[in-house]
């Protein structure tokens, strides 16, 4: 029964354990009247205020990751991937992105981040999506959550197939491909189609917001939610510990992907779905990020056989050291920190840090060029890198993104640049996760024959 005290103005919370009882909340008004709240709990997590262990959510949380859609698609952020006839265009007026496909048997639209999510073991995180699913069309899918080109993840799903007369939502957990999809007629949560104790008829034409608690330890809850009314709606709860003979994912370092798909040929179309602003937080704050690494170009230098030249046709950049994600580690979380540039004879250097610069075939042919990609010497890394010995220059068409650039004066002796904690430089990926960013120091001197020294530092988390 709920703990009702008259006397008491404190805001008082309790719950049967292990029953589909309801749970009491009270709170009083001025007049010291009663004033009774009522939800739904089955058990600890349940509940969109608890964790999954049961403790009142009461530490403050870290946002690590947002984008809003006000100016774009924001292409440096999130991948976009047509199959058939479809496209993901900008929706100035509302900041979101139209997905949308014609109908065709096989047409596919799927927006994924080039980042895989940063996850903090013992710390559940939640992802949020404002969508607009639109009416639910027999034939058509719509996913959105956490997983990758793999199937390993979670996903809120439109499923594209209706059963007695009413559209299926599943919320699915995947390892690896092996869908666990629990159809609304089974959630342990609210069912948001006016039965269940809020009375409230969830309406996938209009724009909503979509909460998905994660934790993992391979055991740990994966919790879907509503937010309606100023209130998280927990509408199922997979819950996997004693459950579950694996993870129910492989992996928690997730991107965040949307799809819309044509499972057959449906006529009528353009079908479409509404992708608005995402984030990703983590409960508490982070205190240890991960593993620190490093690595450093050859102690004699790669040579800069020209100068610097003031013509624009003449650049003379020189690519000096580049590190990756390896193939077999592209999930991983590798946070640059810092870097070192100099020259061995401690004269004038200018630098930058570019991402995904195009290295013509002048710097990559013979002995001159790049020495072959390398396993960073710790077998447990993520990274590979590569070094230079005497390059052809790279001109400014080619650089990639320019992320950080600079100089260092004569006598310098080889300052430090730290990058900015709260700035992303993770390393990405494209290609739907399956090719990963480089990024390169690149320098340049105002004098010739010179050769640079660098160094790289970042933190890879495990």
């Amino acid at each position: 029964m709920p703990n009702l005290n008259p006397n008491s103005t404190n805001y008082v919370h309790t719950y049967e354990p292990n029953t589909n009882d309801l749970v009491h909340a009270m709170d009083y008004n001025s007049s010291g009247q009663p004033v009774l709240r009522v939800k739904t709990a089955t058990g600890p997590g349940d509940d969109g205020n608890l964790t999954s262990k049961g403790r009142s959510k009461v530490s403050p949380y870290e946002t690590v990751f947002f984008n809003t859609f006000q100016f774009g698609t924001e292409t440096d952020v999130w991948e976009t991937d047509v199959t058939g006839t479809g496209s993901a265009t900008h929706a100035p007026a509302s900041s979101q992105v139209l997905m949308s496909i014609n109908g065709d048997n096989g047409d596919k639209v799927i927006r994924q981040t080039l980042l895989s999510q940063r996850y903090v073991p013992g710390r559940s995180s939640t992802v949020s999506f404002a969508i607009t699913l639109g009416t639910p069309v027999e034939g058509i899918r719509k996913r959105l959550g956490m997983f990758n080109q793999a199937g390993d993840g979670f996903w809120f799903e439109d499923s594209g197939v209706w059963a007695d007369g009413e559209p299926i939502y599943n919320c699915t957990v995947s390892n690896g491909g092996t869908d666990i999809a629990v159809p609304r007629s089974a959630w342990n949560g609210d069912k948001l189609d006016g039965t269940s104790t809020s009375g409230i008829t969830a309406d996938p034409t209009k724009i909503q917001l979509v909460n998905i608690e994660y934790e993992w330890y391979g055991a740990g809850q994966v919790k879907f939610g509503w937010v309606i009314d100023g209130a998280t709606h927990v509408v199922h709860t997979h819950r996997n510990a004693n459950r579950r003979d694996r993870p129910w994912a492989q992996t928690p370092f997730l991107p965040i992907r949307v799809e819309i798909e044509a499972l057959s040929t449906v006529a009528g179309g353009p079908y479409t779905m509404l992708q608005g602003s995402n984030s990703v937080i983590s409960e508490g704050t982070v205190g240890k990020l991960g593993i620190a690494q490093n690595i450093s170009a050859p102690f004699y230098g790669t040579r800069m056989a020209a100068a610097l030249s003031s013509d624009a046709t003449k650049d003379n950049w020189y690519p000096i050291l580049s590190i990756r994600l390896k193939s077999t580690a592209l999930n991983g979380i590798v946070l640059p920190q810092m870097f070192q540039v100099a020259t061995i004879d401690n004269t004038n250097i200018f630098y930058k840090l570019v991402r995904n610069a195009t290295i013509p075939a002048a710097v990559t042919a013979g002995a001159s060029g790049p020495q072959p990609w390398l396993d960073h010497p710790d077998p447990n890394g993520f990274t590979q890198y590569q070094t230079y010995i005497t390059p052809a220059n790279i001109t400014e068409a080619n650089h990639g993104s320019v992320l950080d650039s600079g100089f260092v004066i004569s006598g310098g002796g080889g300052t430090g640049v730290r990058l900015e904690a709260k700035t992303a430089y993770q390393i990405g990926r494209s290609s739907l996760g399956t090719v990963s960013d480089v990024f390169t120091i690149m320098c340049a001197s105002n004098g010739t024959g010179k050769d640079a020294l660098a160094s790289f530092t970042w933190i890879e988390q495990r």
